[in-house]
């Protein structure tokens, strides 16, 4: 019973609607979560695994029991759960809306809008010539809306799936991404043509313009009134202040007036959503305060409730029908269009064969808009349960098999991880270093063009940097790299790549008259797959190494001041597959009060320590280069282990590079060569100590043999291994200088 308050009280607790809604949430989590176990060993995506959860809930597998359906799903609470899950999806749309860049249609090529178009035409020419052919019995839904939903790729579900399997800014996740976007907006067309057009003659035969104007009348509300009044609020908060709560509260306030605009005139809420999210700028002032409130509740939450609840509706029993057959043979049929319209033009303009098969295997793929068409149309019954649950099936097998081919086909790392060297030690200094600097705060940007410029770059050997500023993307958007061309720059470009880090570079590449080019770039992309850019970015630029900064920060009394785990993760992706050297600089400049090297005032000392093998190769050859500056002094300690033995491969390797620093040292009074006899990794923690007051940078190798005396007894308390055991131990606080980090690329 519920008391004048509106309150429960009584003996049954699940009478009440409160306690009913909290069970079904909580058992919707649990049994997604379990369904999730189970099924990870075949890594699929969330969505699948969200709406098998729904099927083991609903009336084909645990609904058969009526004590079951009776407590947790009685008659009332369904009203109300769906009603909460529709308005977490229009709030998930609206995200995503914000999440996509609409300037990126103005970059889908020629090939793409060729795939995109005969990849929807040739499906709809399958389904439709087998609905004609067999003729299924199933009054409810036309065949021409069977048939366009059929061969839809929603952009939405594209991305999601992409971003799931981590190749979302790869080189065929962009390609996809361009592909989705045009067999969308075709869809979409098309359908908001026959709709309205449809319901315009059924209104009024005789007037059908009231009708037609309604929709476009909307849309114009929206871009024209809805969308600058979201702006206008913003613009009163500054933007690194966070969002005051009366705006964000005006904000939800015009994304659900939207949705009860959309409903009016016959679209759909979550629809409204996705165009009003679209329309906005998704900067950090606008678009990162709303993603970062709702991002957690809408799409980690409500989202998984919302394709739980569509699992529901699905019935195996309504499948136990003559026709069942024939709607199964015409919604295949669509597949198989999609897939013959994808792959044969894809062979047409020579794409590798497995790059054809991967992309093709993507476009067949459906996701959560899909998933809500469907549910749209099941409920305002224009589609029968046996179809939605056909549909639903489908949607299971195919992108779900997808998704396992996609993982063994497509090899992020293949493409970059060739045969061919890209190192220091390889390169030809006569005509240059070539370099990647990767930056993720305009705090990066001084000690970057700091060791640019320790570095010595001359006009007879000139350094040439592809500054890449790297932008983590909220999830589920199409991510991009672009290059930003002062002379030309495109919309895209003027969007992407302005800012203060650009045209810090570009001051210093005036300063230094020639021996500097520098180009600049910007990767906006998720976490765990931005090494494939970087790593894209240097196999194109023919990169020999490349700078990222460490994941700490340190404050002025030596204290670490920032920890960023996603830059870590970055870092730890590009050891294992970067195409070419790398170095991790970790960045003490204003602890020590290191003097740049730009005023000229007081040398740079750099000490490089040299314990054999080939990433202290690379780093003694890369310090012998910095020793040609006229401002920096440098000094080799090489550590030599009491009675151990090295491999006599690699010592004489190290003979030739050390040969090559007595020749530098000939004539040049700033480069010394100190030799320290250690017995274990404590002596070696000694000699560092006593010379750490006296260098701004010190330069080391990442790995070194394990059993070697020099390191011994170094590993305890790492706390970042990917640095070596050396790297980790400069990288801790207890230092002032500055590190530098080197691996050499290892041979394939």
């Amino acid at each position: 019973m519920i008391d004048s308050a509106g309150f429960w009280y009584g003996d049954d607790p699940m009478s009440y609607t409160t306690p009913v809604l909290l069970a079904e949430i909580s058992v919707i989590f649990i049994i997604s979560g379990l369904t999730h176990l189970l099924m990870r060993p075949l890594r699929q995506p969330k969505i699948i695994v969200q709406i098998i959860a729904g099927i083991i809930m609903g009336p084909s597998v645990l609904g058969q029991s009526r004590e079951y359906t009776e407590a947790l799903f009685p008659p009332g609470s369904k009203l109300l759960f769906s009603t909460l899950v529709e308005f977490g999806f229009m709030f998930h749309l609206f995200l995503l809306g914000l999440r996509i860049n609409a300037s990126l249609i103005k970059s889908i090529g020629r090939k793409a809008l060729i795939i995109g178009l005969v990849g929807n035409m040739i499906p709809m020419a399958f389904g439709g010539t087998a609905y004609k052919i067999l003729k299924p019995n199933n009054p409810s839904i036309g065949p021409l809306n069977l048939v366009l939903i059929n061969s839809m790729t929603s952009f939405i579900g594209v991305t999601s799936l992409l971003d799931n399997l981590n190749i979302l800014n790869t080189e065929i996740g962009q390609f996809a991404s361009s592909i989705s976007l045009v067999s969308d907006t075709c869809c979409w067309l098309l359908a908001f043509v026959m709709r309205n057009v449809d319901t315009a003659l059924k209104y009024s035969p005789n007037k059908p313009l009231p009708i037609l104007v309604l929709v476009p009348g909307y849309y114009c509300i929206l871009f024209f009134l809805l969308r600058p009044l979201s702006i206008w609020i913003f613009c009163s908060t500054p933007v690194k202040a966070p969002i005051k709560e009366n705006h964000f509260t005006a904000i939800l306030c015009i994304v659900m007036g939207n949705g009860v605009l959309a409903e009016y005139v016959g679209e759909h809420a979550w629809l409204g959503a996705f165009v009003l999210g679209l329309s906005l700028p998704n900067g950090p002032t606008l678009g990162a305060s709303l993603i970062k409130k709702l991002d957690i509740l809408c799409t980690e939450s409500l989202l998984q409730l919302y394709c739980t609840a569509k699992g529901f509706r699905t019935l195996f029993s309504s499948m136990a029908k003559m026709s069942t057959a024939k709607m199964e043979i015409v919604i295949f049929a669509g597949y198989i269009g999609k897939f013959t319209g994808t792959i044969l033009p894809s062979i047409y303009y020579k794409m590798p064969f497995r790059e054809s098969l991967t992309l093709t295997l993507i476009m067949c793929c459906k996701g959560v808009l899909e998933l809500a068409i469907y549910s749209t149309w099941e409920t305002s019954q224009i589609m029968t349960r046996q179809t939605y649950t056909l549909l639903i099936i489908n949607m299971i097998i195919i992108t779900g098999l997808a998704s396992i081919f996609i993982r063994h086909l497509y090899d992020t790392s293949a493409r970059y991880m060739g045969d061919t060297r890209r190192t220091i030690s390889d390169s030809d200094q006569n005509f240059g270093l070539r370099t990647l600097v990767c930056i993720h705060s305009e705090e990066n940007v001084s000690s970057l063009t700091n060791l640019l410029e320790v570095s010595n770059p001359t006009k007879e050997s000139p350094i040439f940097v592809s500054v890449l500023q790297l932008v983590e993307i909220t999830r589920k958007a199409a991510s991009i790299l672009v290059k930003h061309d002062r002379q030309h720059s495109s919309s895209v470009s003027n969007l992407y790549c302005s800012g203060h880090i650009g045209n810090a570079f570009d001051h210093y590449e005036s300063y230094s008259e020639g021996s500097v080019m520098i180009q600049n770039f910007k990767a906006i992309a998720p976490c765990a797959s931005m090494h494939d850019d970087i790593c894209t970015l240097a196999v194109d630029q023919k990169t020999s190494i490349i700078i990222v900064p460490y994941h700490k920060t340190w404050a002025i009394d030596g204290t670490a001041k920032a920890n960023t785990p996603f830059i870590r993760t970055i870092n730890k992706n590009l050891l294992k597959k970067a195409p070419c050297s790398i170095g991790v600089l970790v960045d003490r400049g204003q602890i020590g009060g290191n003097p740049s090297v730009l005023n000229g005032n007081s040398p740079y000392r750099i000490a490089m320590l040299f314990l054999g093998g080939a990433d202290d190769r690379e780093a003694l050859l890369y310090s012998i280069r910095m020793a040609g500056h006229p401002n920096v002094s440098l000094t080799v300690v090489q550590f030599i282990a009491w009675g151990y033995k090295t491999n006599s491969y690699q010592e004489n390797l190290d003979k030739e590079v050390l040969n090559e620093l007595r020749a530098s040292i000939v004539g040049k009074r700033r480069i010394y060569h100190k030799k320290e006899t250690v017995r274990r990794g404590l002596d070696t923690r000694h000699v560092i100590h006593k010379m750490a007051d006296n260098f701004d940078l010190v330069i080391v190798g990442k790995y070194h043999e394990p059993d070697s005396p020099v390191t011994l007894g170094l590993r305890e308390r790492s706390e970042s291994p990917e640095l070596g055991v050396l790297g980790d131990m400069l990288a801790s606080s207890v230092f002032q200088f500055s590190v530098l980090v080197v691996q050499q690329q290892p041979r394939r």
